[in-house]
């Protein structure tokens, strides 16, 4: 959808896509997607996460109730940074 009509869209999207590059020794990986964002549709990440988990990747999907694509409010947005900072702590690169 995003492409448009350009020719290959198909095959561009697929390199864009996180999921095509999910291997072993990846780093940790946080995700934080809200679960009713309209333009990248949650359940994406669900499949993102469980691939990252078949490849034995440390990650974590943090599912933002309620949450749109770029709209969230001042309580989500608290969610989402502080997910991130015990994500960052866990793997000792952030340390408060």
């Amino acid at each position: 959808m995003w492409f448009g009509s350009l020719p290959d869209r198909m095959g561009l999207a697929k390199r864009l896509s996180p999921i095509m590059y999910v291997r072993r020794d990846l780093p940790p990986i946080i995700t934080v997607h809200g679960d009713l964002d309209q333009l990248v549709p949650y359940p994406e990440a669900v499949r993102l996460h469980k691939a990252l988990d078949e490849a034995q990747v440390p990650n974590q999907l943090v599912t933002i109730t309620g949450g749109k694509h770029g709209s969230w409010t001042r309580e989500q947005n608290a969610t989402a940074q502080e997910a991130v900072f015990h994500f960052l702590e866990r793997y000792q690169v952030l340390s408060r």
